[in-house]
This record gives structure tokens, C-alpha cells and sequence, in this order.
């Protein structure tokens, strides 16, 4: 399998429709909350609220240009809403929409790895006692929000709660010395499993705890008939060398690009 544009298209669809999926999901735990998405092209313009990382436009330029108008209707959006205009955006996307957003003021905010790696019956293992799913959302929010933010906010609760409600998705909690000190997140996308919001409290990283993670959701993604998995990192992170220490490779390195 090659990391080509048809390759790119299944990754950056499944973006968007996690960013849809994190607005209904915030939506209908929190009724009283402004959050809203619109289309950007073939991608999503989320909004939870100004400061929510999830407050961002995936998988935008990928099947149809984007038009200039496109990007006036979002950053219409996004100014309504008092939020900074923030894009996610794969190098495989249109070229154009990256001459416009340069022209437009757009600025270089971070890079991110996409990794990516082929499954087989190969992959289904027996279950590693210490990962298992949370038995509820606060007990999983506290142990991730630790380990996202240090200390444990109400707008971490807030965050941790939406992305456990997600559907499609398997929220899980890495016991270690009789604590749940670790988690991450197994959604479920027409046969790709992504893997995201890995965590680790700080003093216990180095643990080999991301890494029991990872095995036992490949062997949960397999079992369920996945054939691709999927995750996003930081460039040069140690959790991009536990993913490649697994089987993992880089597909394409996405950019992120804020109006300021």
C-alpha cells in the first residue's frame, strides 16, 4: 500500500466526519452550547467554542477545488462566532486553496505526521489485562485530561467528555500500578481504524504504556475487519517512534494554517 492520493482521500474523509461527529456529540451533551459546523468544499469547519482545539476545518481540498467563496463563507463563520480560522490541511489537497489562504494572511501554525499501517489476522492478539475500555466518561476524562493539560480544568472535563461520546469510538483507560494512568481512542470509519487522543500523565511516560495501547487496539481494529489503521502525530514525538516501533509509517505531513 502506497501513501497516494486514494490513500490520503480515505484518511482526510474520515477527519471530517470526526470533526462533524465532535459538533453532534458536544451538541447533544451540552444543548445550551453555540457549537456548529458548515461544509468547507469536502471538508468541515467545526466550532465548539473560541478556545476548543477542536475548533478547526479537516479534510478541506480534497475532492473538488476549493472556491474563494468557500473560504469567505467559513472565515464569515468563524468571525460571527469570535473564533480564530484554523485549517488542517493535507499536502495532497487542491493547490489552490493553499495560493489563497497565503494571499489571505494564513500563517504556519504546526506540522503534524499522518501515519499509517496495513492490518491482518496477524495482528489479533489476546487482550492485555491492564488496557481496558472506561467504564464511564468521567473515568476516563480524568486520567486523559491529566495527561492533555497537567491539570485537570472544567473545560478539559468538558473537552474529554465530547471526544468520549463520539460514535463509532472506544474509549480506553492503561492501568499501571493500580491507576488508570493512561488512554487513547479506537473510532471506527468504513473499515479504517483511527487511533487518537493517546495520553500519558507525565511521570509515568516511558512506561510502555502508549505502546500496550497500540497493540491492543490493532488487535481489536482487526478482529472488528479493519484493514487499514490510521493516527497523527507530532513530527519526531516519542509517540511517533512507538507507532513505527509497531509497524507504522508516515504517509504525509499535514500543516496547519491560522488567520491571526
Amino acid at each position: 500500500m502506497y501513501a497516494d492520493l486514494p490513500l490520503a482521500l480515505r484518511l482526510e474523509q474520515a477527519a471530517a466526519a470526526i470533526a462533524q461527529w465532535s459538533v453532534t456529540t458536544h451538541t447533544q451533551l451540552y444543548p445550551e452550547s453555540a457549537a456548529a459546523w458548515i461544509p468547507c468544499g469536502s471538508g468541515t469547519a467545526g466550532f465548539i467554542d473560541e478556545a476548543s482545539p477542536l475548533t478547526q476545518i479537516k479534510g478541506a481540498g480534497m475532492i473538488a477545488p476549493t472556491l474563494e467563496s468557500d473560504l469567505d463563507a467559513v472565515e464569515a463563520f468563524y468571525e460571527e462566532r469570535m473564533a480564530p480560522v484554523t485549517f488542517v490541511l493535507s499536502p495532497f489537497a487542491d493547490a489552490a486553496i493553499f495560493t489563497y489562504l497565503s494571499r489571505r494572511g494564513y500563517e504556519i501554525g504546526a506540522f503534524e505526521n499522518t501515519l499509517y499501517r496495513p492490518l491482518s489476522a496477524a495482528d489479533i492478539l489476546e487482550s492485555d489485562p491492564d488496557v481496558a475500555l472506561s467504564a464511564d466518561a468521567n473515568s476516563w476524562a480524568q486520567p486523559l485530561g491529566e495527561a492533555f493539560f497537567d491539570i485537570v480544568t472544567p473545560a478539559a472535563l468538558e473537552l474529554c467528555r465530547t471526544l468520549h461520546g463520539l460514535p463509532h469510538t472506544q474509549s480506553f483507560v492503561v492501568s499501571h500500578e493500580g491507576a488508570a494512568l493512561a488512554g487513547g481512542q479506537l473510532c471506527l470509519h468504513q473499515g479504517l481504524a483511527l487511533f487518537q487522543c493517546d495520553g500519558t500523565i507525565r511521570r509515568y511516560r516511558r512506561a510502555g504504556l502508549q505502546s500496550k495501547l497500540i497493540r491492543e487496539r490493532l488487535s481489536i481494529a482487526a478482529r472488528a475487519g479493519c484493514d487499514l489503521a490510521t493516527a497523527d502525530t507530532e513530527p519526531g514525538s516519542s509517540s511517533q517512534r512507538n507507532y513505527e516501533k509497531l509497524g507504522f509509517r508516515v504517509a504525509y505531513t499535514k500543516v496547519t494554517l491560522i488567520k491571526p
